[in-house]
């Protein structure tokens, strides 16, 4: 199992960052979309009480999607090619430029859903490797199933661990639909803390948090090793 998995690859990440209901209003959402204007190219749609914005594809397949409504950011990278510092680095961009338009003094919840792959050495079948190494079937539980498998997955839920660490994750692993040399990971981590606009160390270190539960964490449970203090 030691050389069974390659290093992950970021394949999406979907930030929404939550804040006190404002007084927002249509003009605020197309003074928003005109700030963004500014730094790239959106198609938008502005409504009543929200606004989307998303980027036409980049190479790769990159594109950005970005919804503000009256008490919530939301920004998808999805699919990406960069890396988790450089998807890091630009939330952090778009979520300065709007809360330098929108009378946004703090956030109240963070939620970071962070996707990715892990090749299997030399292609093997995650989907074997995961019934064997992982979730352990008996083989002879399966001869009476009449349809083969295209994936295979489990899931953790990981609550808070005390009263003043208020971050949950739930770890998904399955093998990749797309690809069954390839695994797929999901950390959904939760952040129920206060953060005022300003402070985006805060943002940069719940988004290192999260990606390094998977890429720590989640690997050391797939390797069979003893799992970091998370």
């Amino acid at each position: 199992m030691e050389q069974a998995l390659g290093p992950a690859s970021l394949l999406a990440q979907v930030s929404t960052l939550r804040f006190p209901p404002a007084a927002l209003t249509a003009a605020h959402f197309r003074e928003v979309f005109n700030k963004l204007s500014a730094i790239g190219t959106f198609n938008f749609l502005i409504g009543a009480d929200s606004v989307e914005l998303v980027s036409p594809p980049r190479e790769g397949g990159d594109q950005i999607k970005i919804g503000l409504t009256k008490d919530a950011i939301q920004v998808s990278f999805d699919p990406t090619t960069k890396s988790a510092d450089y998807a890091a680095e630009e939330l952090v961009g778009i979520v300065k430029e709007i809360v330098s338009v929108l009378p946004i003094p703090i956030f109240i919840h963070q939620v970071h859903v962070i996707r990715k792959t892990m090749p299997m050495a030399g292609h093997l079948d995650a989907r074997a490797f995961l019934m064997q190494e992982v979730v352990r079937i008996p083989p002879e539980r399966l001869p009476g199933w009449k349809r083969g498998f295209a994936a295979e997955g489990v899931r953790f839920i990981f609550p808070p661990q005390q009263m003043y660490d208020l971050s949950a994750y739930v770890l998904k692993i399955e093998s990749f639909l797309q690809d069954a040399t390839k695994l797929f990971a999901e950390n959904t981590a939760s952040y129920l803390m206060p953060m005022p606009s300003g402070q985006w160390d805060v943002l940069k270190a719940n988004l290192s948090d999260a990606n390094r539960f998977l890429d720590e964490s989640a690997q050391a449970l797939l390797r069979g090793h003893p799992t970091p203090d998370a």
